[in-house]
């Protein structure tokens, strides 16, 4: 009898001490969530996105739909018809590509992924408009730099798209890429899906914290490093920037340097820190206060 007693109330006992179990492992995720030190941590690191890149990364069913995964597309992905229709005139009257030369260059981005595409002016076929905001972008920094850019480093790359157009359009002595840990395992699966051609290197800021040695020739950034809180922008500059001889950088932190609840290097504090270092306008603007901040690179 006491046997049965004991065993009644050990059931008893667990079933009200489980939710109560429950309840405490959230608050101390949230808890630990709310003393983690933002100070550090940039727009992307919120813990959505680098989990849904490192998913995308080792399971191959997510890997197949990722660009349309609702944790991703807010941070990529969200180019709008309107603005790719303006990427296409660029891509055409500026550049003179045609049609099927546009579709082979970016060929990889339209279907890894399963990213959105859609029909804008008289194209045939339904495109990617990231794709062609990337096809944009290598088109300018190819008009900066000729055919040879040599050592290249990105800070903030996404899942190696803008890597994969320069790729293809100019000639690329080594790849750097700086990301999130989780978002390099996502780079590295597309890219070795996507022909990449160039020697790359995969990295982290603490990652490389202990090596001063490297040096590049040209930085890229497509709105990442305007998305970083400033004690991180510092240590990106004094590690890679410092280290670059020429620099290419969209900024979305407007003239004040804000990003959201994040706070930044301003416009002019980023001037000051550089020699030969320029602001120009976003072309085509996809919202106000954007610029594009260069260093290095003649007028």
């Amino acid at each position: 009898m006491k046997e049965l007693i004991k065993r009644i109330l050990g059931s008893a006992y667990l079933k009200i001490k489980f939710p109560f179990s429950i309840l405490k492992t959230k608050l101390l995720i949230l808890k630990n969530q709310s003393i983690r030190d933002n100070k550090y941590k940039s727009f992307s690191d919120n813990g959505e996105y680098p989990e849904l890149a490192l998913k995308a990364a080792l399971d191959p069913a997510t890997f197949s739909i990722f660009r349309r995964h609702p944790s991703y597309t807010p941070v990529l992905e969200h180019v709008s018809r309107k603005q790719g229709e303006e990427y296409l005139k660029i891509i055409r009257e500026k550049y003179n590509f045609k049609d099927d030369e546009i579709f082979q260059i970016i060929k990889p981005l339209m279907y890894i992924g399963n990213p959105r595409l859609l029909k804008i002016n008289d194209l045939p076929y339904k495109i990617s408009t990231t794709a062609l905001r990337y096809l944009k972008i290598g088109l300018d920094i190819k008009e900066l730099t000729g055919d040879n850019i040599g050592n290249v480093v990105e800070i903030g790359c996404g899942y190696g798209g803008q890597a994969i157009i320069l790729d293809k359009l100019l000639e690329i002595k080594s790849y750097t890429f700086y990301d999130l840990w989780q978002v390099n395992l996502l780079i590295k699966r597309f890219i070795e899906d996507s022909n990449f051609s160039s020697k790359y290197t995969l990295s982290t800021l603490k990652e490389d914290s202990n090596n001063n040695m490297n040096s590049w020739d040209f930085c890229i950034s497509n709105y990442a490093f305007s998305e970083l809180p400033k004690a991180l922008q510092e240590m990106y500059i004094k590690r890679v920037l410092n280290n670059t001889k020429r620099g290419y950088m969209l900024m979305n932190s407007g003239l004040s340097g804000d990003y959201g609840n994040i706070k930044n290097l301003s416009q002019k504090e980023l001037l000051d820190k550089f020699s030969h270092a320029s602001i120009h306008d976003e072309v085509p603007l996809t919202f106000s206060h954007n610029y594009l901040f260069t260093w290095g690179i003649k007028s």
